[in-house]
């Protein structure tokens, strides 16, 4: 009796194990966090905005609600501080592009 338990034990322990595989179809939040360019905090944001790239970022937009661009700066790193006082309060979209050209857009409200 003992031995078919441990038996049974150990075949439900190879099977978590072989069924646990990390692939995107099993686990599709690995895909979508691998997609992430870039965090930015605050946001609403008054005069400094930090932006945490995954990776180093080339390239920050900004695009006002009319589609017109409000700036553009260009970095090799992924940690960048940007003071946005210059920038009139209203919400814009946040285009980031990093050293893959990856590209994501996020919005943004400016106080």
């Amino acid at each position: 009796m003992k031995l078919s338990y441990y038996f049974l034990l150990l075949l439900f322990t190879c099977h978590l194990s072989f069924s646990q595989q990390k692939s995107d179809t099993i686990n599709p939040l690995i895909n979508e966090r691998s997609n992430t360019v870039f965090k930015c905090h605050p946001n609403p944001v008054e005069s400094e905005l930090f932006i945490l790239g995954t990776h180093k970022i080339k390239t920050i937009e900004f695009i006002d609600i009319l589609g017109k661009r409000a700036a553009l700066y260009r970095f090799n790193r992924s940690i960048v501080k940007i003071d946005v006082s210059h920038l009139k309060s209203g919400i814009y979209l946040v285009q980031a592009i990093d050293e893959y050209n990856k590209v994501e857009t996020k919005k943004l409200i400016v106080k």
